[in-house]
């Protein structure tokens, strides 16, 4: 008895054991998932803006109605285009919102309707209304908004409406914050000045010029504590954006040899009731998967497995395997085309170098084949025929008329039987030797087409899938389990170091499905955890996650090398600066004492807005020292962005005095506007502090 009392005392157990394992089963995806809502989790935010959370019901509604705006739905290319425009408005309904509150910014209900149905009707609506002239028509607005009026607030159409109305809405006072701030921007005289003299001030120096990498790195000690000094001191060049890094391995969704057998065999049941049937319409409709139903097709059109001489109305030949698919083509019957087509074969000798000898030979070899030579061997071993013609033994396949050269042309098209043709054929290439395989004809066939395009059996799908599974439970130990595993199996490992949130593809892999990975990367993975398998388009994969890397500073040991490239740069820098100082003389002078590694030339015609000089490359200080210094002044040394640089100004051509310097204002002021609105919208996103997390989602 006691032996069964602990017996059902174990029933129990494992029973509930069980019913737990149900309700995580169930549950456990979303119990888990960092999308979960089940354990108080918040991530079914998709950002923040202005410190109010944007759920992801919000977003997808604001989503659905611009889709309703397009007049098909929109592919997954475009939906990338519609997330954004969704994200956009989110930000000027809520961010830019704010500050309009603060400054009482606001569309009244005359305006709104003044640029629905009234004077300045809005582009973005009018563009629905338009009338057979192309103006937008106000009467048909008007019988548009009545219409919506009749099939009342609850109607699918009035709701899009009012969806579009919101964007409006938010547009319209967009528009209004921003020309309040932009229109602020003016130039002053002082500025219009500044701008001609940028423009028109030119100067010409001499310098001496000393890169960084004319030093070798052993002859600067750069230590790990001067990149770590360098790093502190300039931490702001080592802020980064989130990115992971994963390692993958892809098993191929491939068509198997017996798939290929298969749909052989399908192609060939189909190839028997093709003929049979009586509405070859219908038939192809019902069955073919590829773009072309039927074709009319001349002698160069005609696919190349079809031979036109054996070619009979109603029968149908194939399959033919090419492009990865089958077709079976039957002839429903021939009609005459504009054009004549033919078909020849020819030797080609040039006659470039040597017009003599290159008749010469052309004869020599028609009187081989006139003696009974073959053609074909012939034209695989002489002649100057390009090398594909030349493999096919000079086939030059059919061609229409008019395609070639008008003596070879009229050669060929002029012959009433097939054959070679007994004399030489002189052309701007050389000397031919023609051989008519085809005499010209009118004819074309009328064909229609069945295809199949080749593709993976489930068979063989869940092949690729169990490999896949079985790799992945076998690396479910870590990244080393994964690596070890792939070399075993010696299945090649991919690497993906700088995955961004948004990105869209990863190496090799393409397709919507990438984001799948990607999404868990970010959301799901932690440092050396093995993913499931991912279904991907046309591979199954398995991932592991190497890094993973938030937004903000990067740690000193990640971006370890960086710093010392830079810290070496100002090693060599110091290095170069104490050698120059103790030199003095004309550039020329300097550049002697300096020893190699020293350049020294003249650059002319320098203007502010200038960013480089030729010899020496982006060099911003230099050109902004130049024109500090007077003419004959010679400069310190400089340490610009890939050298130290010495000058000498030898002249300085001061641009005229003007008395209007209105047109370099406005160029001010347009460059200021054309920028205007992108500063507007980024300031007003770092102060509402905008935090986007789509990815999450999409």
């Amino acid at each position: 008895m006691a032996i069964i009392t602990k017996i059902r005392e174990k029933s129990g157990v494992a029973v509930g054991l069980i019913a737990i394992g149900l309700i995580l089963f169930m549950v456990g995806g979303d119990l888990m998932s960092p999308n979960s809502r089940l354990l108080g989790s918040n991530k079914q935010i998709v950002g923040v803006i202005g410190g109010e959370e944007v759920e992801l019901r919000q977003f997808s509604e604001i989503v659905d109605g611009i889709k309703s705006n397009y007049p098909t739905p929109p592919n997954e290319q475009q939906m990338q285009g519609v997330r954004q425009m969704a994200w956009n408005e989110l930000i000027y309904r809520v961010a830019y919102g704010q500050q309009m509150e603060e400054l009482g910014i606001s569309i009244s209900a005359e305006e709104l309707d003044d640029i629905i149905s009234g004077n300045n009707i809005a582009p973005e609506f009018g563009q629905y209304f338009r009338d057979s002239t192309g103006e937008v028509s106000r009467e048909n607005i008007k019988m548009y908004l009545a219409s919506l009026k009749q099939q009342g607030p609850s109607s699918p159409q009035y709701q899009q409406f009012l969806s579009f109305e919101q964007q409006l809405k938010t547009s319209r006072t967009r528009i209004k914050y921003e020309n309040l701030i932009s229109r602020t921007y003016f130039a002053s005289d002082l500025e219009g000045k500044k701008e001609y003299e940028k423009q028109n001030d030119k100067v010409e120096i001499a310098y001496l010029n000393v890169p960084f990498y004319s030093v070798p790195d052993s002859a600067v000690n750069t230590t790990d504590a001067d990149a770590k000094a360098y790093y502190n001191a300039n931490k702001e060049e080592f802020k980064r954006d989130a990115n992971r890094g994963i390692e993958f391995v892809s098993f191929q969704v491939k068509a198997s040899d017996a798939d290929k057998k298969n749909l052989e065999a399908d192609m060939q049941d189909l190839a028997r009731a093709f003929e049979r049937t009586s509405n070859d319409t219908a038939f192809v409709d019902a069955n073919t998967e590829g773009a072309t139903k039927f074709l009319s097709a001349n002698m160069t059109g005609l696919p190349t497995v079809l031979d036109a001489n054996a070619l009979e109305e109603g029968k149908v030949y194939g399959p033919f395997f090419a492009a990865g698919a089958y077709r079976d083509y039957k002839v429903l019957g021939t009609s005459e085309d504009t054009v004549y087509s033919a078909r020849a074969s020819h030797i080609l000798f040039k006659n470039d170098k040597d017009d003599a000898k290159a008749k010469k030979e052309a004869l020599a070899t028609l009187r081989k084949i006139q003696g009974g030579e073959n053609f074909e061997e012939l034209a695989k071993k002489v002649g100057d025929a390009a090398p594909t013609t030349k493999s096919r033994g000079g086939d030059l396949q059919w061609f229409s008329e008019g395609r070639m050269v008008p003596e070879f042309d009229k050669a060929v098209f002029s012959a009433r039987k097939a054959g070679l043709i007994s004399r030489l054929v002189k052309t701007s290439f050389g000397y031919h030797i023609i051989k008519v395989t085809e005499t010209k004809t009118k004819k074309q066939f009328e064909l229609a087409v069945v295809e199949k395009k080749l593709s993976a059996s489930d068979a063989t799908i869940n092949e690729a899938y169990r490999k896949a599974s079985v790799f992945a439970a076998s690396a479910k130990g870590g990244r080393k389990a994964f690596e070890e595993l792939a070399e075993e199996q010696k299945i090649f490992i991919e690497q993906a170091l700088t995955i961004a949130p948004t990105a869209t593809f990863i190496n090799s892999l393409r397709g919507n499905s990438v984001r799948q990975v990607i999404r868990w990367a970010y959301t799901e993975a932690s440092i050396d955890e093995v993913s499931e398998v991912f279904d991907l388009d046309d591979r199954f994969v398995v991932a592991t996650l190497m890094t993973s890397r938030e937004e903000g500073i990067a740690d000193f040991d990640e971006v370890k090398n960086e710093a010392m490239v830079e810290a070496k740069k100002a090693k060599k820098a110091e290095f170069i600066t104490t050698k120059l100082a103790g030199l003095s003389g004309s550039i020329e002078d300097m550049r002697k004492a300096y020893g190699n590694g020293a350049k020294a030339d003249i650059a002319s015609d320098l203007s502010l807005n200038d960013v480089s000089i030729q010899g020496i490359g982006i060099a911003p200080k230099t050109i902004g020292t130049a024109f500090g210094l007077k003419e004959g002044e010679v400069s310190a040394p400089i340490v610009d962005e890939n050298s130290v640089v010495v000058i000498k100004v030898r002249k300085a051509d001061k641009a005229l005095e003007t008395a209007d310097y209105s047109i370099y204002q406005t160029q001010v002021e347009n460059r200021y506007n054309r920028s205007a609105n992108y500063n507007i919208l980024e300031a007003v996103k770092e102060l509402s502090e905008v935090k986007d997390e789509r990815y999450k989602f999409f």
